[in-house]
């Protein structure tokens, strides 16, 4: 189980502090997607780096399992709680260069590294089987390289995924591999908070709906995750 309680988050603008995020509390089980709604600037991707410890909290507690987020460092924190963003942030090089870049990272040395039939099965999840791991990721288009970006998350295993726009500039297949992917993650046991600006996919069970910073909650009654 993933809690947020009451998170409110101060930044610091042209006008001074401001309050971007006013007491937000939900509460996501496994295998469960909760949907981040609201306009422009109503404070999601505020929350949502907040919720990886990208920027510091004004207020409010952080849970997985009921061990606060204060227990572990933030590293270890961001292992099992990913933000991807909107933009895709790819290294020079290949496909397959992209999705080990993690094991050249101190936190996943005593992890074994996908094998290259993990790779493939994952391409072809994704859409792109008829693509080679060797092909550079300069030569893709941006809904492919959205992706590589994607499944280079997965690949890591953590236990909440929390996306913010993901989606919203790609193409109609990247964005229902995305959404395939999303919802298979959610299947296999993991927990999504994602910001969506796209029409309903029916993929979420949860809505979080933000204006002006604050938040409230609503449940979507349509049973289980779409396949």
């Amino acid at each position: 189980m993933f809690e947020c309680e009451h998170i409110s988050v101060e930044l610091v603008g042209d006008k001074g502090a401001f309050r971007a995020v006013s007491d937000v509390s939900v509460c996501a089980q496994e295998c469960e997607i909760v949907d981040i709604v609201g306009p422009s600037g109503a404070g999601k991707s505020t929350f949502l780096h907040a919720l990886a410890l990208l920027i510091e909290r004004t207020s409010g507690t952080l849970k997985l399992d009921d061990k606060g987020a204060e227990s572990f460092s933030p590293q270890e924190w961001r292992k099992l709680v990913a933000l991807v963003q909107q933009k895709p942030v790819l290294l020079e090089g290949t496909i397959e260069d992209n999705l080990r870049f993690p094991w050249s990272l101190k936190l996943y040395k005593n992890i074994q590294p996908p094998s290259a039939a993990e790779l493939d099965a994952l391409m072809n999840r994704a859409g792109l089987h008829d693509i080679a791991l060797t092909r550079l990721v300069s030569q893709l288009s941006v809904g492919q390289q959205a992706r590589v970006a994607f499944m280079r998350t997965l690949i890591t295993h953590p236990r909440i995924l929390l996306l913010d726009e993901v989606d919203a500039a790609l193409d109609a297949q990247s964005t229902r591999f995305i959404g395939e992917l999303t919802s298979d993650f959610a299947r296999e046991g993991g927990i999504v908070l994602r910001i969506r600006h796209k029409l309903d996919d029916n993929r979420a069970a949860k809505r979080l709906v933000f204006n002006a910073g604050v938040a409230h909650l609503e449940m979507i009654e349509r049973g289980e995750t779409r396949d």
